[in-house]
């Protein structure tokens, strides 16, 4: 069999998991956890062995039943959620449960704070399972507080970073304030906590490649080359791995002598257009013949393995950086300040929303600057 395929769903209650038959195919069957016991449904669809493409087609066309099943299954959950709360206190609510109800208003909308969403029902569920949106007062903040410094995640031992810790106990106040305006709750406990009761935001680090380094990776061949061009794109344009993965031919144009970027970031769902450099117009692939809705980057393996190479092709190159896709979107903002560019249009042509997220380049060339000057004093 090839490399499974993920499915769109997992981050639901009902799980599609697989059994393997005698006779080489894979039965479906979904495992729908409830209150730590788990119950299983036989779907009486199978997945063939991939030795041709039609056996791959028949396969992607399971698969897509499958999910919408457990779509279905899914919605038919929330539904049962919203209509007993319609007839009863919406404070009564279990706090699982109401967060179960944002995902899906969110998830509907296409919107990534699902994810976020995902992950604090998840901690909720350790943490105190069974607790009602009601009893959520400013014992039980501090409390998850404190629980949240202290977690110790299951596979490495280790206690959370702080800026995940942040950003977990920061979940519950965005949930807590969707509830005080939606009139689940009459008052938000989040209100009468003072700093100390707080997990403050940790100084922001940003890696990223000087230009001496960046020309160092274009002098590199790689064996995988459509990786490296990717990687080295990214760095003169400034996408995110997700939007450089959906970028499409025809959200690339011409105005005169410009390229032109214009798309919808996944991250924030708003639309940006953003000419191109000549350096990142370099790195793009040769289109040929491929449709308007081809991707253009259309060759490329999962997150997971291009990070694995990029490893790879920087350690070929003799950068002993530890090295993530990102950085590419960091080299991009640090050589935007470099060259003098003003906050205002860095952040236009990263796609920032606010342009305190710009500043964060703009101080880190400030503290190299700084640097620079003390090595000098030390010289002089």
């Amino acid at each position: 069999m090839g490399r499974k395929r993920t499915s769109k769903v997992d981050k639901s209650p009902y799980k599609l998991r697989r059994r393997k038959l005698a006779d080489g195919r894979e039965s479906l069957f979904i495992d729908h956890a409830i209150n730590g016991k788990h119950e299983y449904e036989f779907l009486k669809l199978y997945l063939l062995p991939e030795a041709t493409e039609k056996a791959k087609r028949e396969n992607a066309k399971t698969l897509r039943r499958a999910e919408e099943i457990i779509i279905e299954k899914c919605n038919a959950h929330i539904q049962g959620i919203s209509e007993a709360i319609e007839t009863q206190d919406k404070s009564g609510i279990l706090l699982c449960d109401y967060i179960d109800i944002l995902i899906s208003y969110y998830k509907e909308r296409g919107m990534n704070t699902y994810k976020a969403l995902v992950t604090a029902r998840r901690n909720f569920e350790v943490f105190r399972p069974g607790t009602r949106l009601c009893d959520v007062d400013k014992k039980f903040c501090i409390d998850f507080k404190d629980w949240v410094l202290s977690y110790r995640s299951p596979k490495t031992g280790r206690v959370l970073a702080r800026k995940t810790a942040f950003g977990y106990f920061w979940h519950l106040a965005d949930i807590l304030n969707n509830a005080m305006r939606m009139g689940y709750i009459k008052s938000n406990p989040w209100t009468l906590l003072n700093t100390a009761d707080k997990i403050t935001e940790p100084q922001s680090t940003c890696s990223f490649l000087t230009l001496d380094e960046v020309g160092i990776l274009e002098a590199t061949p790689y064996k995988h080359d459509h990786i490296r061009r990717a990687f080295l794109f990214c760095c003169f344009s400034g996408l995110r791995i997700s939007d450089m993965l959906n970028l499409r031919w025809q959200n690339i144009s011409k105005s005169g002598e410009t390229v032109v970027l214009s798309f919808i970031m996944k991250k924030t769902r708003k639309h940006v257009s953003v000419p191109l450099s000549s350096k990142a117009v370099e790195y793009l692939p040769e289109r040929g013949v491929a449709p308007s809705d081809r991707a253009v980057f259309d060759a490329l393996p999962s997150k997971t393995r291009i990070g694995k190479h990029l490893k790879k092709w920087t350690k070929q190159a003799g950068i002993g950086k530890e090295i993530h896709f990102h950085m590419s979107r960091h080299t991009f903002g640090t050589m935007l300040m470099t060259a003098g560019v003003d906050l205002y249009t860095a952040s236009k042509m990263m796609g920032h929303s606010d342009v305190r997220a710009t500043q964060v380049y703009a101080k880190i060339i400030d503290s190299k600057k700084v640097e620079a000057m003390n090595l000098l004093d030390k010289v002089l």
